[in-house]
């Protein structure tokens, strides 16, 4: 039958159908064998399938739809191949029939193997991904869109590369400069320590210097009496005692500035730090540097010497009139367009020419002295034969006069002598001396000396129009464009007219200090509208020209920081001046000083906050502010737990901004004095020598701050308890130190605070065990208080002082509240009872206890509610956190009287009643801890059922 079958099954028309099964059903059990494909475990050697069968066939569609529309289309090229003469039809053939063995095996392999700089298709985007055989259009197409796909992808991921990089740099930043703060206000460390950490190569604290910082007990005066590696060298030891002698300095100029601040005279505070600096080896330019700082504020001792030459043309001062302390702050922390602004850097600008000319002098006088027989300075030694004398040592050479090119004028170099003089700020000598010479001058320059004298004659040596114009002309026709023209003579005329401002550099001025005097002399500070712009510049923009050089032209090796630092103190870039001299390690207690200079003088930008951890902050004009609170924070960190009296000095110093213009900045300021105070005084725990204290008889003995009270713009005795006993006194409640609290809320006369924290420490000294001695005067627990409470050795002894003080003083007792007046009552007795437990009287601590209603001892059943209730709220105070130990003593105390009348030997009926009592007393009060549960200990429960078994 089944051969049968099998023949007729080929020789048959209808065999193939009757043998094939039918199309839906070979679909249909491909599907079923897919679908069980999806259930079995993923094996990693098995292909996956991409696509589903509703997808293939959908994009199979679209493939077709695409080839047929490509055939039936012809397109560009068909038209013009066929114009050339081409075959196309038998072209179009010959490509159909190409074989496409290789297609399948070239296509997928490119999509199964992508390369790592492509973006892979996500998914399914299309039906262009299907391409059809010899469709070349659809393959370019993709190949576009994914070229454009792989570059937004190497895009996208660039982006986010340098995003995160970006942000983890910020983060690293931000927390280098969060972490120095920490390290340098909360723990003491200081800027080298912080240098040795980061740059030790293991970062092991026990390795690094931070070991013998103030993070410990460190006591070191001056960080600079130790080197970084640890090891004291004699270098660093005398390098040490000289930062310590001249800080040991610096302190009493500043102690002697606060003195004079209470009485409100002014002083020199410049010249005084300067003094304390003459005859430093190592940084020679230091005094000059504070001799600058007094020139531009023209400390009144210097503006009325004998060597300060005065003319017309600057603004006359009263003989000996003082300069005040914040003198300067209007101007220079309000609006800098105003008319106030302008007039102090106009005041700025003459002081540093001032000294500058000063200086200038100085090196005339010595460059004379080291060549006496060229100078040949006979006669009366004047300014002009100074003068002249100077010019015959310095253009003798021939090197000089070629660079110069010296014109002679009547047997003299008549604009080199001329140029030295205004040099030096001798006005008026030049003026006799091109008077003198006027009819000897070329007719060339003939407009020159009345221009020379309108512009000396002038406040802010302006030149009238018509004068300039005149002057120009002869500097554009004979001097401009002179090769041999005298550079002296070229130097004058640029400075009394002000010409070619773009280019404001002169070959005569080849030194620092000349290259400086020569532009605060063409600076002019007026009103804008007043100049035209070519004719403007002030100090603002020769500040501007300054910074674009860079501190690298002018201290390229870091050898000369002061030659910066003076030049930014010329240019009223001060907060700039004191960021950058803070940078140089051995300059830094010089930073910290000039910036108190600054701030005395009332020169000095404060930030609105205080609390930014840069030194420096620019804001979006350009305007720089100094970290001045910070500063000092940093300087006293070293010593002011052990020198409390010479930090305050300097703390003090904070408030002097407390003036501001801005209300806010000036309030802000006084509040970080204020917390500095605060700390200084927390951190030496010397209470009655800062604060002073208060007797038990009511006296008082006045601190050394409240001497002090005008330092701190404070008002009166109320305002300073208000504002620095008070807060002292909440932040050492606020840091747990209780007992320190106690003295320093009574001295602010806050004493129901002083109840309140004696309640507190009597509450968590409740919870010890009762084996330890309440009353023991163990020295690591002794309290070393001052005043009204000295001499007690233990909180209860303090307790006890503190309500028999105030118990005797109705005026102290009537500001006490009742509740915590009552509630120091109360645990007076349990702390009395327990310590009577602890001396073996359980008797006493009974009877103590019972004295203090809270235990239900002689109550009945019906009552025992109405203890629990007063017990509860004795423990719903936060001065308590439990009374688990009273509880418990007191059920010892039941047990051991019970085990005494039991061990007794007398038997009589009293003693059997005696018991009773004992055995009811443990039964209410294990009753009564039964109304407290949640309130009590899990081990107060075991304890009181293992002790009643015994009754």
């Amino acid at each position: 039958m089944n051969s049968s079958t099998r023949s007729t099954g080929f020789g048959g028309l209808g065999g193939s159908t009757s043998a094939r099964p039918p199309a839906n059903t070979t679909l249909s059990s491909l599907l079923a064998q897919a679908n069980s494909l999806n259930e079995v475990d993923y094996d990693s050697e098995l292909p996956q399938i991409r696509f589903g069968i509703d997808d293939i066939e959908r994009m199979s569609e679209a493939v077709a739809g695409r080839g047929k529309k490509g055939r039936n289309e012809k397109g560009e090229g068909f038209n013009l191949l066929s114009n050339l003469g081409v075959n196309t039809s038998q072209l179009t053939h010959n490509i159909a029939q190409l074989p496409d063995a290789a297609e399948p095996s070239t296509r997928p392999k490119r999509r199964r193997q992508p390369q790592q700089h492509r973006l892979e298709p996500l998914g399914d985007i299309g039906p262009s991904y299907g391409i059809g055989d010899g469709d070349i259009g659809a393959w370019g197409r993709n190949w576009h869109e994914m070229v454009i796909l792989g570059g937004i992808e190497v895009q996208r991921q660039r982006t986010i590369n340098s995003f995160q990089k970006q942000f983890q740099q910020r983060i690293l930043q931000n927390w280098e400069l969060e972490k120095a703060r920490v390290l340098q206000d909360e723990l003491g460390v200081t800027d080298e320590e912080i240098a040795g950490l980061v740059g030790s190569s293991n970062g092991a604290l026990s390795g690094s210097i931070l070991g013998k910082s103030a993070l410990g007990a460190s006591t070191r005066r001056f960080p600079m009496a130790q080197s970084q590696l640890g090891k004291s060298t004699s270098e660093s030891r005398e390098g040490g005692l000289v930062m310590h002698t001249k800080m040991v300095r610096y302190e009493r100029v500043i102690g002697e500035l606060n003195q004079r601040r209470l009485r409100k005279e002014p002083f020199e505070l410049c010249q005084a730090l300067e003094e304390t600096v003459k005859g430093d080896s190592k940084h020679p330019l230091l005094p000059a540097s504070y001799h600058i700082l007094a020139h531009l504020t023209h400390e009144p001792s210097l503006r009325d010497s004998a060597d300060y030459a005065s003319t017309s043309a600057e603004p006359a001062y009263a003989p000996g009139e003082p300069v005040q302390e914040r003198q300067y702050a209007v101007a220079y922390l309000g609006d800098q367009r105003s008319n106030h602004a302008a007039l102090l850097r106009g005041r700025l600008v003459v002081g540093g020419r001032r000294f500058l000319e000063r200086d200038f002098e100085r090196h005339v006088e010595e460059t004379i002295a080291k060549n006496p027989k060229e100078a040949a300075l006979g006669g009366v030694p004047g300014i002009r034969n100074k003068i002249r004398a100077f010019v015959d040592v310095t253009l003798r050479s021939k090197e000089s006069r070629e660079a110069y090119r010296p014109e002679t004028v009547n047997g003299s170099l008549l604009w080199a002598q001329l140029y030295y003089l205004v040099r030096c700020g001798y006005l008026d000598e030049a003026l006799t001396l091109i008077a003198e010479n006027q009819q000897h001058i070329s007719r060339d320059d003939w407009t020159f000396p009345g221009a020379f004298k309108t512009a000396l004659s002038s406040s802010e040596r302006r030149l009238p129009k018509s004068q300039r114009d005149q002057l120009y002309n002869d500097f554009n026709a004979h001097i401009r464009n002179n090769p041999n023209v005298d550079q002296f003579k070229y130097a004058l005329y640029k400075l009394i007219g002000r010409f070619e401002l773009n280019r404001k550099s002169v070959k005569v001025a080849s030194t620092t200090e000349d290259w400086m005097w020569y532009q605060l002399s063409l600076v002019r500070e007026s009103q804008k509208d007043s100049d035209s712009p070519q004719e403007q510049y002030d100090l603002i923009d020769l500040g501007k020209l300054v910074l674009k050089f860079g501190n690298d032209k002018f201290d390229s090796n870091g050898t000369k920081p002061l030659s910066w630092f003076n030049l930014l103190l010329f240019t009223a870039q001060f907060e700039k001046a004191i960021a950058y001299l803070y940078t140089k390690p051995q300059l830094k207690t010089d930073a910290v000083h000039f910036a108190i200079a600054l701030a005395y003088y009332g020169l000095l930008r404060v930030p609105s906050k205080g609390e930014e951890a840069d030194l420096l902050i620019t804001d979006d004009s350009d305007v720089s502010y100094l970290n001045f609170p910070r500063l000092i924070k940093q300087y006293i960190s070293p010593f002011f737990r052990l020198e409390p009296q010479t930090a305050l000095q300097y703390a003090y110093l904070v408030a002097l901004s407390s003036d501001s213009p801005n209300p806010a900045i000036g309030q802000k300021q006084k509040q970080l004095s204020l917390e500095l105070v605060r700390d200084i005084v927390l951190s030496s725990r010397s209470w009655s020598k800062l604060l002073g204290s208060v007797r038990s008889d009511g006296t008082k003995e006045v601190g050394i701050i409240e001497k002090d009270l005008k330092l701190l713009k404070l008002v009166d005795e109320q305002d300073y308890l208000k504002q620095v006993v008070l807060n002292a006194a909440e932040q050492s409640s606020l840091d747990s130190s209780l007992i320190d609290s106690i003295e320093l809320y009574h001295l602010a006369g806050s004493y129901d605070k002083v109840v309140e924290n004696v309640n507190r420490s009597l509450g968590q000294s409740l919870g010890q065990s009762s084996s330890v001695d309440v009353g023991s005067t163990n020295t690591e627990n002794t309290i070393g208080l001052s005043g009204a409470f000295g001499g007690t050795n233990d909180i209860y002894a303090l307790a006890l002082k503190v309500h028999d003080v105030y118990e005797n003083d109705f005026t102290k007792r009537t500001r006490v509240s009742k509740l915590h007046w009552d509630t120091l009552e109360v645990l007076l007795k349990l702390k009395l009872g327990l310590k009577q437990f602890n001396e073996n009287r359980p008797d006493l601590a009974l009877e103590t206890f019972k004295s203090t209603q809270l235990l239900p001892l002689d109550a009945d059943s019906s009552s025992i509610s109405k203890y629990a209730q007063n017990f509860r709220d004795i423990l719903d105070q936060p001065v308590i956190s439990n009374l688990d130990e009273i509880i418990i003593t007191t059920m010892k105390c039941l047990h051991l009287l019970s085990q005494n009348l039991k061990n007794s030997p007398y038997g009589d009926h009293s003693r059997l009643i005696q018991l009773n009592l004992l055995k009811h007393q443990s039964q209410c009060l294990i009753q009564f801890a039964s109304t407290l549960r949640l309130r009590l200990g899990s081990d107060v429960y075991r304890q009181l059922s293992s002790m009643s078994a015994f009754f």
